[in-house]
């Protein structure tokens, strides 16, 4: 993942700070946060307070973040809005150099500090359900149609044989790569972003 200059120093916390236990840290995230990340997630609205539970040998932060954000359905690539709602803990501690030891996060004491934006990202991400699809019969008609063709050549079959797929009863079913699978689902996904950048000119 990476991280732009822009966001500075807002999420960085001073673990040297005097009285760090038991304060809170809040935080508005919006769409300049997920552009600075440049990851999956295009939009979002999403509140986060990080509640210092230790301080000491080790520190323990608790971070709760509420709110929404908006990926590309892995269905037909239009825009889909999730809610999330997420409390996980991260422990850190104080070392020679940056590592990671599984449950607890080692950073330089000569630095002294930890930046939260990554953590709070990837906590985010993991409350996502694995399979980010729109409900059946909710997705982008333009989109389906594209793919229905493009399955439909790849396979031999006439227009009229075309799968429906924007009624298909599993969200998932498009993405289980079984042995019905016409292809691998990048194949159909290079096809339908293609469709989307031309529909954006």
């Amino acid at each position: 993942m990476h991280l732009k200059w822009s966001m500075k120093d807002t999420y960085k916390i001073d673990l040297l700070s005097s009285q760090l236990k038991g304060r809170t840290f809040e935080y508005k995230i919006g769409d300049g946060f997920f552009a600075d990340i440049d990851g999956l997630i295009k939009h979002g609205k999403i509140h986060t307070k990080v509640e210092c539970l230790n301080a000491g040998v080790v520190f323990k932060f608790l971070i709760h973040s509420i709110g929404t954000v908006v990926v590309p359905c892995d269905r037909c690539l239009a825009d889909l809005e999730l809610r999330i709602e997420t409390a996980d803990t991260l422990s850190v501690k104080l070392g020679d150099e940056y590592a990671d030891e599984g449950d607890c996060v080692v950073v330089p004491e000569a630095e002294g500090y930890i930046d939260l934006a990554q953590f709070i990202y990837e906590f985010i991400v993991l409350a996502m359900p694995i399979a980010c699809c729109h409900e059946p019969g909710k997705c982008d008609d333009t989109m389906m149609h594209e793919l229905s063709r493009h399955q439909s050549a790849r396979s031999g079959s006439e227009d009229g044989e075309m799968m429906d797929l924007n009624h298909s009863e599993d969200p998932n079913d498009e993405l289980s790569g079984g042995e019905d699978s016409v292809e691998p689902v990048d194949s159909r996904w290079a096809a339908l972003k293609q469709l989307k950048d031309k529909l954006k000119k």
